[in-house]
């Protein structure tokens, strides 16, 4: 009787032993199934995050580019404007032709020389790089050919004086004008008025005239020479 009894004492505690394996099994499997959807939670959650700011970088980082893009095209489509100096860099550039028309006439009170002669008003000895032609005060004075005006000023020995690019590296300088009908940057044909005569301070002694320069490649010629009007 006694053995019958722990025998059945025995199996019960087994099958309560058993029991609460089972209890503690299921426990920790819904305990750890609960647990696993918070934890995708938190990394979905972690993954959003990340991908926005990762989102919002590359959308800084595209605006920051567009606009430096944008600058920068802004700037080279700035572009710089200058005149023409010469007659060679400037649109309408004519060289010279062959054949000039005097500024004024074909008489010559003065010519051209490099030696030094006496100068009757200066009362010294100098060389006159120019040619004077004759002619009345108010006579108008005209380009002897096509050209740009590339300087109009008045001198204190030359009296009014305008300078036109000829083009060919050749420019002419009108000196002692009473008005200038034309201003620096103007363009001028072979034959147009520039100006009227007046009187030259340095050269007073001398009946009334128009001195007459020519400078070619930088380079003070005779007039006459470049204007083909010598035999």
């Amino acid at each position: 009787m006694e053995k019958s009894k722990q025998n059945k004492n025995t199996k019960a505690l087994f099958s309560a032993v058993c029991l609460c394996v089972i209890a503690l099994g299921l426990i920790v499997y819904f305990s750890t199934n609960s647990s696993k959807p918070k934890n995708n939670a938190v990394n979905q959650a972690t993954t959003v995050e990340e991908t926005t700011e990762v989102q919002r970088a590359v959308t800084v980082t595209e605006t920051t580019t567009k606009q430096t893009t944008t600058k920068k095209k802004k700037t080279t489509t700035k572009q710089k404007t200058t005149e023409p100096a010469t007659m060679e860099l400037g649109e309408n550039n004519t060289p010279y032709k062959s054949y000039y028309k005097y500024p004024i006439n074909e008489a010559v009170v003065n010519g051209y020389t490099e030696e030094l002669v006496l100068d009757k008003t200066m009362n010294d000895f100098r060389a006159h790089p120019a040619v004077d032609f004759k002619g009345e005060k108010g006579d108008a004075v005209t380009a002897i050919n096509d050209g740009l005006v590339t300087a109009v000023y008045s001198d204190s020995m030359y009296g009014q004086v305008v300078e036109i690019d000829h083009g060919g590296k050749l420019v002419a300088r009108y000196c002692g004008l009473k008005s200038a009908t034309v201003k620096k940057g103007s363009y001028v044909d072979m034959g147009n008025k520039i100006g009227t005569l007046g009187t030259i301070p340095a050269e007073s002694a001398l009946e009334t005239h128009l001195h007459f320069e020519t400078i070619l490649d930088g380079k003070l010629v005779n007039p006459l020479d470049v204007m083909g009007k010598t035999e």
